[in-house]
């Protein structure tokens, strides 16, 4: 009895120590140079065409075993689209006026949000000198400013009021490598794809939703 309890202890000892030895930390830098866009889900509302952005910030990656992490991070996220009012006018209010937009008119949204995300990630051995992953999660983003364009009323990026959501959520799939520079620092490289779970826009009978396609650059410390 005493030798099977000092064996469970000493077996607890040795998992505890690999479990110790494999939780580390791995911190880096990102500029994701992305293609975002609006999606609906009735036709009052056209989505017509993406904008470019930025998302700037940083990754923080806990791993819990070898080749599995807890990531998060934080980042400044520039995300918008095109949308082409189809069945209805609408009044687009601004820091510098109120506007009547027709139908068939596109208004421009551009918006600036804190977007903080939350996944798993999945590392393969490393191949040569690059190791690659997969990650997957959910994101919450907070807005900190927007901006509209409309053509026919010589709205040129005009601060809105009411017309952005003050957040959303998504989620968010990935893939790519860590290209090593020696030591732990790498070249982050990747594709990251994310699509709104909940609006983006507070238009009228409607639920507009945002997705984007990211080009991931960066360096992991």
């Amino acid at each position: 009895m005493k030798l099977n309890s000092l064996t469970l202890l000493i077996g607890l000892i040795l998992l505890g120590n690999q479990l110790a030895n494999a939780q580390q930390y791995s911190f880096g830098v990102f500029a994701d140079p992305q293609l975002s866009w609006f999606n609906s889900d009735t036709k009052r509302y056209d989505p017509n065409g993406p904008v470019v952005g930025l998302n700037i910030g940083f990754t923080a990656d806990k791993f819990f075993a070898k080749r599995y992490a807890f990531s998060s991070g934080l980042s400044v996220n520039a995300l918008g689209g095109n949308i082409r009012l189809m069945q209805s006018t609408y009044t687009l209010k601004t820091i510098d006026g109120t506007y009547n937009i027709a139908i068939g008119d596109n208004i421009k949204f551009k918006s600036q949000y804190l977007t903080l995300p939350i996944g798993f990630k999945f590392r393969t051995n490393q191949i040569g000198y690059t190791t690659y992953f997969a990650n997957v999660g959910v994101s919450g983003s907070l807005r900190i400013r927007s901006y509209a364009w409309n053509e026919t009323n010589h709205v040129d990026r005009e601060t809105t009021k009411t017309d952005m959501a003050w957040g959303f959520a998504s989620y968010q799939i990935g893939i790519g490598g860590e290209y090593s520079l020696g030591g732990e620092s790498a070249i982050l490289f990747g594709i990251t794809w994310c699509d709104g779970l909940t609006r983006i826009i507070e238009l009228p009978n409607s639920t507009i939703t945002s997705q984007s396609l990211s080009l991931k650059v960066g360096i992991i410390f």
